[in-house]
């Protein structure tokens, strides 16, 4: 995996099928890891399953927050080809990347991310709310 990729500015317009096949990939990644160590965990022991627990739980922080500010993609954007960048092209940041995954809160709000899919269609650099606050857009990797 190569550190901050370059981006291809003004691709954003045509990633918005590969960016919510790249979230499907992160989100279905996500949830193994997050329900297997627990389970797993529980089977062995209440306490096993219990550090197991916090582990996923850290394990979710570390790929959605610190993935895309390290490398500025999640395994799922990577696999689709894309990156977060900040609007002027530089890379993203751990901060922005905490900011626009935090932001995912209100991007599902009020059914299923249903907010940040409109958003991603009617704004002019394609992006919802995370994107917005943390002034950055999803685009091809060179």
């Amino acid at each position: 995996m190569e550190k901050h990729p370059r981006p291809q500015m003004g691709t954003n317009g045509d990633v918005i099928g590969p960016r919510m096949l790249a979230f499907l990939v992160d989100s279905i990644v996500m949830s193994l890891f997050a329900v297997a160590l627990p389970v797993i965990g529980f089977m062995i022991h209440d306490i096993v399953g219990l550090v197991l627990a916090l582990v996923a739980i850290l394990g979710v922080v570390v790929y959605g927050f610190l993935l895309e500010g390290i490398y500025g993609y999640t395994p799922g954007k990577y696999l689709m080809g894309l990156v977060v960048v900040k609007s002027d092209g530089s890379d993203c940041t751990i901060g922005a990347s905490i900011i626009r995954n935090l932001a995912l809160i209100i991007d599902n709000l009020p059914f299923m991310y249903i907010a940040g899919i409109a958003l991603i269609f009617i704004t002019d650099e394609n992006q919802r709310v995370g994107d917005l606050v943390a002034d950055t857009v999803v685009v091809k990797r060179r």
